[in-house]
């Protein structure tokens, strides 16, 4: 397992990456497919190890699945990315767009100058 940060393209925040294999085994026993995983997130709850066997739930993107969240079935933790609320999202969205008003408002009324 591999964890690296990652600062996105024009943002200023950071992002845990979590990069692993899940070994994926058929009835008899025999290993017939290696998947790549990824959990990205600002922080994570659970933990995994090597060895342990997890089941991951996510959608597949570019050969690769992007896990939202896992069951540790050695250990019988959760999993979870966390991501940082959509609600802090929207209203730093709104501060910005207040924000922009008000300096078109100062522009187009002088009353800065």
């Amino acid at each position: 397992m591999q964890s690296r940060t990652e600062q996105k393209q024009g943002q200023s925040n950071y992002e845990t990456v979590w990069a692993f294999r899940v070994e994926r085994y058929d009835e008899a026993g025999n290993r017939v497919l290696l998947v790549p995983v990824e959990m990205r997130g600002y922080a994570f709850e659970g933990a995994i190890s090597e060895g342990d066997w997890v089941r991951a739930h996510g959608k597949m993107k570019r050969g690769t699945l992007r896990a939202s969240r896992l069951e540790n079935l050695t250990s019988g933790a959760d999993v979870q990315a966390k991501m940082v609320p959509k609600i802090i999202l929207i209203l730093v969205c709104v501060a910005f767009a207040a924000w922009f008003v008000f300096l078109i408002f100062l522009g187009v009324t002088d009353y800065g100058g």
